[in-house]
C-alpha cells in the first residue's frame, strides 16, 4: 500500500515536470534577443503559458509559507521562478505580505512588467489593499535596484486600466523620477506617458508638456507615442 502523497510533495513533483519543459533555443532567444533578464544565465527557457498554468496549480496545493519556502530560494536564482513565485503570491498573499517579496526580485524588464499584474490584482481587492500598493510604489520609487524602480512606474498602467487611480496621480509619481538615468526606467516612463496621452484628455496632455522636461524621456515618449499611433492605425478597420 503506497503512502498518501502530501500536497507539498505533489508541488515538488510538479516543479520537476515543469523543468522538463526547458527549451535551450528558447532560453537563448529570451536571454540574448529579448533580454528578459539582466543575467542571461538565469533564463531556463520555460514558456510563459506553462508558468501561468503551474502558478495556478501551486496556488491550490500550497500554503503561503510553503510556497515561499519552496519557491523563493529558486526565484533568487532563476528568471522563471521569479515569474512563478509572483503568480503564486498573487493567489495566496495579501498586498502587505507580498509586496516586500516582489521588489527585491525585480530583474530585467520582464519581471516588473509581470509583477504589475500582481500589484493590480491586490489593489482591486479593496481600498486598504490599494493603499498598501500605492505606499509600496512611493517607498521604492528611489530604490537602488533600477528594475524595482521600473515596477513603480509600469504598475500605474494597470492601476489606470482598472480605474483605481487617476492619470494626474500617476503623473505626479513620475515627475520626480524623470531624470532617472536607467534605460528601462526611462522606457517605462515613456510608455506610461504615451498611454496617458492616447486617452486624448487635453488637460493631461498639457500637464505632461509642462512638467516633463527631461530631454531623454521626452524623446523616448515621442517615439513611443508615434509607434503606438502607427499600431492603432494599422488595426483600425
Amino acid at each position: 500500500m503506497h503512502p498518501t502523497t502530501t500536497p507539498l510533495e505533489t508541488a515538488t513533483a510538479l516543479l520537476a515536470q515543469l523543468e522538463q519543459r526547458r527549451e535551450p533555443s528558447y532560453a537563448r532567444f529570451m536571454a540574448l534577443r529579448t533580454k528578459v533578464s539582466s543575467r542571461p544565465e538565469s533564463v531556463l527557457g520555460i514558456r510563459m503559458k506553462w508558468l501561468r498554468q503551474a502558478s495556478k496549480q501551486l496556488g491550490r496545493l500550497l500554503t503561503l509559507d510553503e510556497a515561499i519556502d519552496l519557491l523563493h530560494p529558486r526565484a533568487c536564482v532563476w528568471y522563471e521562478y521569479k515569474i512563478l513565485l509572483g503568480g503564486v503570491l498573487g493567489r495566496l498573499a495579501t498586498a502587505g505580505e507580498g509586496t516586500p517579496l516582489l521588489y527585491p526580485l525585480c530583474d530585467g524588464w520582464a519581471v516588473p512588467d509581470y509583477y504589475k499584474e500582481i500589484l493590480a490584482l491586490w489593489a482591486r481587492q479593496g481600498n486598504a489593499e490599494l493603499q498598501i500598493v500605492l505606499r509600496s510604489l512611493a517607498e521604492h520609487a528611489h530604490d537602488a535596484n533600477p528594475y524595482a524602480r521600473r515596477l513603480t512606474v509600469v504598475a500605474w498602467l494597470d492601476l489606470l486600466r482598472y480605474d483605481l487611480v487617476t492619470p494626474t496621480t500617476a503623473l505626479q509619481h513620475i515627475i520626480p523620477l524623470q531624470h532617472d538615468e536607467a534605460y528601462y526606467v526611462q522606457m517605462a516612463m515613456a510608455w506610461l506617458l504615451a498611454e496617458m496621452t492616447l486617452t486624448g484628455e487635453s488637460s493631461l496632455v498639457e500637464a505632461i508638456s509642462t512638467t516633463i522636461t527631461d530631454s531623454t524621456v521626452l524623446r523616448m515618449y515621442q517615439q513611443k507615442l508615434r509607434d503606438s499611433r502607427r499600431t492603432a492605425t494599422r488595426h483600425t478597420p
